[in-house]
C-alpha cells in the first residue's frame, strides 16, 4: 500500500473580483502568524478573520506591558433585529486565549479566572452570545459565573506525532481498504479551482433536499489572502476523465493542520472520493503539523466516519447566552443548529 500524497498541481488561476462585506467594526492588528502566538490555532488569528469577516471582526484584548496575554476575537451580526455576538462562516471557534504562566496550579487558575473575567467585561452588550472555544480551552467557568450557559461539543483529532504507517494501521479496515481502491481510480492534487469548489458545495446541498450555504465567497476570499497562501491547501479529488469527485479545503499552521470544508458531487459518492482525500490530508499534514483536526462533527454518521480513521475524541465548550426574550430564541436555535454541525462533505461514504 502506498502511503505517499499524489503528485500535485499547484497552478492558480487568474485573481477574480470578490464581494466584500461591510461592517463598521474596527480590525484588530494584522501579524499574529508572525509575532508571538496569541491564538490556540489560525482560526482565531487576524490573518484569517481578515478572510471570513473582512471589517466585521473585533477583539477583546489585555496588555501586560505591550505584550498581548488574553485575547478573545468575535463578530458581531444583526439579525432580525437582534444584536448577536458569534463566529464567522467556516470559523468553528474564536477563543479565548490566555498566554501560559508558570507556577503553582492554583495560582495559574486564579490568573486565567481573572483574565477570563476582564475579557467578559470587554465584550459588548447583546441580545444574545455563541462563544465556542477552542479545544484547547477547556476552562470557561467564569462564563458560567456571569449567566453563561456552557455546552459540550467534539471534535476528532490524530496526533501526527507518530509514523505515518502506524497512524494508517490505527484506521480501520474499511477505511483503508476504501483509500486503497479510491486510489486506483483518483488523483488528489493541490488547486485554486473556486468554481470547481462552487460546483460540489451546491451538489452537496441539493442532495440532501437543502439550499446551499452563502461560503463560497468565503472560500473564494480565503483562497485569494496574500497571507494565507502557506496556512490553507485546497485539494480536489479527480477521475481519469478529469471530473471533480470531491474537495476538501484545510488550515494549517506548524500546531495543527485542520479539516475546515468539504463537498463531493452526489452523483459520484460511490467513489470513496472523500475518504481518499482525508487520508491524502493527514499524509500531507505529517511533519508540517503537530496535530489532525476533523473539526468535528455532532453528527452520528459524520463522527463515526472520523472516529474510524483513528482520531480520538476530544471535547470543546461553548459559552451561550440570551439577555432578551428573543435572545433566548435564538440560543435555542444556536442549540439546534450545533447538534447538527458538519461538513457539507458526503461523510456516510465512510460509515
Amino acid at each position: 500500500m502506498q502511503t505517499s500524497a499524489a503528485t500535485l498541481d499547484a497552478a492558480r488561476p487568474a485573481k477574480r473580483a470578490l464581494p466584500i462585506i461591510r461592517v463598521a467594526v474596527e480590525a484588530g492588528p494584522t501579524s499574529m502568524l508572525a509575532a508571538e502566538p496569541t491564538s490556540h490555532t489560525l482560526f482565531e488569528t487576524a490573518e484569517w478573520l481578515d478572510a471570513v469577516a473582512p471589517r466585521a471582526w473585533a477583539a477583546a484584548t489585555i496588555e501586560d506591558n505591550g505584550r498581548v496575554i488574553a485575547r478573545l476575537p468575535y463578530v458581531m451580526k444583526s439579525r432580525a433585529g437582534l444584536r448577536i455576538l458569534t463566529v464567522p462562516p467556516l470559523t468553528p471557534w474564536l477563543g479565548p486565549w490566555i498566554a501560559p504562566d508558570s507556577g503553582k496550579y492554583p495560582t495559574c487558575l486564579s490568573r486565567e479566572h481573572e483574565l477570563l473575567r476582564r475579557l467578559i467585561g470587554q465584550l459588548p452588550r447583546v441580545d444574545a452570545a455563541v462563544i465556542p472555544a477552542a479545544p484547547e480551552q477547556g476552562n470557561l467557568l467564569p462564563f458560567y459565573w456571569h449567566g453563561f450557559d456552557l455546552t459540550l461539543g467534539y471534535t476528532y483529532r490524530i496526533a501526527l506525532d507518530a509514523p505515518l504507517e502506524a497512524i494508517w494501521r490505527g484506521a480501520e479496515a474499511k477505511i483503508r481498504n476504501r483509500v486503497r481502491r479510491a486510489a486506483e481510480k483518483l488523483v488528489v492534487s493541490v488547486s485554486e479551482d473556486i468554481d470547481e469548489v462552487g460546483r460540489l458545495i451546491v451538489g452537496t446541498y441539493w442532495r440532501q433536499g437543502l439550499a446551499p450555504p452563502s461560503i463560497l465567497a468565503t472560500i473564494a476570499r480565503i483562497l485569494d489572502s496574500p497571507a494565507l497562501k502557506a496556512h490553507r491547501e485546497l485539494l480536489i479529488a479527480r477521475d481519469e476523465a478529469g471530473r471533480s469527485h470531491a474537495f476538501a479545503l484545510l488550515a494549517l499552521d506548524p500546531r495543527h493542520t485542520i479539516y475546515s470544508a468539504g463537498g463531493a458531487d452526489p452523483f459520484l459518492r460511490a467513489s470513496g472520493a472523500q475518504t481518499l482525500l482525508l487520508w491524502r490530508a493527514i499524509e500531507r499534514s505529517h511533519g508540517r503539523s503537530a496535530v489532525f483536526d476533523f473539526e468535528g462533527s455532532m453528527k452520528e454518521e459524520i463522527e463515526r466516519s472520523f472516529r474510524y480513521f483513528g482520531a480520538v475524541q476530544t471535547p470543546q465548550l461553548t459559552a451561550v447566552a440570551a439577555r432578551t426574550l428573543l435572545g433566548r430564541g435564538y440560543r435555542l436555535l444556536a442549540r439546534m443548529r450545533a447538534s447538527k454541525r458538519g461538513h457539507s462533505g458526503s461523510a456516510d461514504e465512510h460509515a
